[in-house]
């Protein structure tokens, strides 16, 4: 678990100095975004793009693989984030970028 966080923190550091900001919102996962360990998942926006560093489940016939994932998916899936505090809303924004 702590090399899965520290991996994802570096490359949470790369994002973050290659647009010179930090991320616009960051969650902990839980079941409902991905199996396995509760991680961040961090979240930037571009004009166009939606750039999220997190946890992403394994899809296959193991199902209990968790994988470190950088995704970028076009804005128009959903451009705006939903309000602070609205956990269940985040998440299905951050599924709908990440599975598109």
């Amino acid at each position: 678990m702590e090399a899965c966080t520290e991996v994802l923190n570096q490359a949470a550091d790369a994002v973050t100095a290659h647009f010179g900001a930090a991320p616009e919102r960051s969650v902990t996962s839980d079941a409902a975004v991905v199996t396995g360990p509760p991680m961040l998942h961090r979240i930037w926006r571009t004009d166009t793009q939606a750039v999220i560093v997190g946890p992403h489940a394994d899809n296959g016939p193991y199902g209990y693989l968790t994988h470190l994932q950088l995704s970028a998916s076009p804005l128009s899936l959903a451009r705006e984030l939903p309000p602070e505090g609205d956990t269940a809303a985040l998440e299905r924004w951050i599924e709908a970028h990440v599975d598109w």
